[in-house]
C-alpha cells in the first residue's frame, strides 16, 4: 500500500514538474524567436529607409532585368515595378528570384512572413517604393534566418534532453525522500493496526466468557430471576453478539490488511447461491418492501462461497435497513467473462457528499439515522470484492435510493 503512495506521488510530482518545464521551454523557444526576428525586422527596415531613394532612382536608370549575386550578403533585396516585374536586385541564394516572382504574395500589398523555400527559413519583408505620394514600384527585402532558426531549435532540443534527464533524477529523488517522509506514517500505521489485530485477538476469549456464561445463566437461573432482570440480562447478551462480530469484523480487515485474509476458492453455482439468500431475506422482509430477484441461471464463479455469501448479507442488511418502504431489487447476470451483481433499493439513498466515503471504516453518512452498526459493513465487502479481483461501485441520489454494482471478471 505504501509503495503504491509513494509511486503515485512520485508520478504526480514527475509530471508536475515535466507540464511545468515544458511549459517553461516553449515560453521561452517563443519569446527567443520573437526576439531574434523582431531584431531582424528592425534591421531591415532601416536597411530599407536607407536605400529608398537609390531603389527608385535605379528603377528610373535600368530598363533590363539585373541581378547580382552575393553570397555572403547580410540583407537580400528584389526591386520590382508597378506591374510586379522584377527589374534589378541583389542576393545572396541562387534561384530565389523565380520563386519569389511565382508567388502570388507579391501582388499583395506590404506584409512581413517567414517561409520556408527549399531547406532554408527565411524572413521577408515587402514595403512600396513611394516618393510624393507616388508609386514607383515594390521592394522585397530577405535575410536568410536558418542559422538561427537552427540555434534556437538546438537550444530547444536540448532543453528537452535536460527536462528528461533531470525528471528523471527529481523521480527518483523524490521516490527516495518520499520513502523517508512516509517512514512516521507507516510505523504509526502498523502499530496501530497490530494494537487493533492484537487487542481484537485478547478480546475474543474473555468476550466469549462472558457470552456464554450469560446465556448459561439466562437457561440455568431464569427462575430464580425476576422479569426486569431477565430483561437485563438478554440486553448484556444483544450487546456482547454485537461486540463479538465487531471484533471478528476488525480481525478480517486486520487480516486483509495484512494481505492475510483466507480466500478458499472454488466453483461456485453463484445463481443457486444468490437464490438461497433471496429467499431466505423474502421470509424475513417487511411486507412494506417488494424484494425482487433478476438472477440468471447457471453462473458459476471461482470464488470463496461463505466470503461472498457475507458480502450479499451485508448489502442486503443495508438495502433493507434504510429501505422503509418500497422496492430491493437484487440483480445477477454473467456476459463475455464478466460477472455481474446488482442491488438496487429505493431507500433513503446516500448524500453526494458522503458518497466517496462509504467504504470508509467506520463512516457512516448519517449520524442521525437507524443505528444497528459500527460502519464496518461496507468497509468489509469491498475488501471481500478486492480479495477476489473484483470492483464495487456505488451509485446513489438522496431520497430515491442507491444502486450497488459488483463486477467479476473471469
Amino acid at each position: 500500500m505504501f509503495n503504491q503512495v509513494k509511486a503515485k506521488l512520485t508520478m504526480l510530482y514527475s509530471l508536475s514538474l515535466l507540464c511545468v518545464l515544458f511549459s517553461f521551454i516553449g515560453l521561452l523557444y517563443f519569446l527567443i524567436s520573437d526576439e531574434i526576428i523582431e531584431k531582424e525586422i528592425d534591421e531591415i527596415k532601416v536597411y530599407y529607409n536607407k536605400e529608398k531613394s537609390d531603389f527608385i532612382e535605379d528603377l528610373h536608370d535600368r530598363k533590363h532585368h539585373s541581378l547580382e549575386y552575393e553570397p555572403n550578403r547580410a540583407i537580400f533585396y528584389y526591386v520590382f515595378n508597378p506591374q510586379g516585374k522584377l527589374i534589378f536586385g541583389e542576393e545572396s541564394l541562387p534561384t530565389l528570384d523565380s520563386w519569389l516572382v511565382k508567388n502570388p504574395k507579391i501582388d499583395g500589398q506590404s506584409f512581413i512572413e517567414r517561409v520556408e523555400w527549399k531547406q532554408y527559413h527565411l524572413l521577408l519583408v515587402k514595403k512600396p517604393l513611394t516618393l510624393n505620394r507616388n508609386i514607383y514600384g515594390y521592394v522585397i527585402l530577405g535575410m536568410n534566418i536558418t542559422s538561427e532558426k537552427h540555434l534556437i531549435q538546438s537550444i530547444t532540443w536540448t532543453l528537452i534532453g535536460l527536462t528528461f534527464l533531470f525528471s528523471l533524477l527529481f523521480a527518483g529523488l523524490g521516490y527516495y525522500f518520499a520513502g523517508q517522509a512516509m517512514k512516521p506514517i507507516r510505523n504509526a500505521f502498523f502499530k496501530q493496526e497490530k494494537f487493533v489485530s492484537d487487542a481484537s485477538h485478547e478480546l475474543r476469549t474473555p468476550l466469549s466468557i462472558f457470552y456464554s456464561s450469560v446465556d448459561l445463566l439466562l437457561r440455568e437461573e431464569k427462575d430464580k430471576l425476576s422479569d426486569y432482570g431477565i430483561e437485563v440480562l438478554d440486553d448484556v447478551k444483544t450487546e456482547a453478539n454485537l461486540m463479538r462480530s465487531l471484533i471478528n469484523n476488525l480481525l478480517l480487515l486486520a487480516r486483509s490488511d495484512k494481505n492475510q485474509l483466507p480466500i478458499e476458492r472454488k466453483d461456485v453455482n453463484l445463481s443457486r447461491l444468490l437464490m438461497a439468500i433471496y429467499k431466505k431475506f423474502s421470509r424475513i422482509a417487511s411486507k412494506s418492501i417488494h424484494f425482487e430477484q433478476r438472477i440468471q441461471s447457471g453462473v458459476t464463479l471461482s470464488c470463496d462461497e461463505v466470503k461472498v455469501q457475507q458480502l450479499i448479507y451485508i448489502l442486503l442488511d443495508n438495502a433493507f435497513r434504510y429501505t422503509k418502504e418500497g422496492k430491493v431489487v437484487l440483480s445477477l447476470q454473467s456476459k463475455n467473462g464478466i460477472t455481474t451483481i446488482t442491488l438496487q433499493d429505493t431507500g433513503c439513498g446516500i448524500p453526494s457528499k458522503d458518497l466517496p466515503f462509504i467504504f470508509d471504516r467506520f463512516y457512516r453518512a448519517d449520524l442521525s439515522r437507524e443505528k444497528g452498526g459500527a460502519g464496518l459493513g461496507l468497509s468489509i465487502a469491498q475488501t471481500i470484492v478486492t480479495a477476489h479481483g473484483g470492483e464495487i461501485h456505488a451509485n446513489s441520489i438522496e431520497g430515491e435510493g442507491t444502486t450497488l454494482t459488483i463486477i467479476f471478471k473471469e
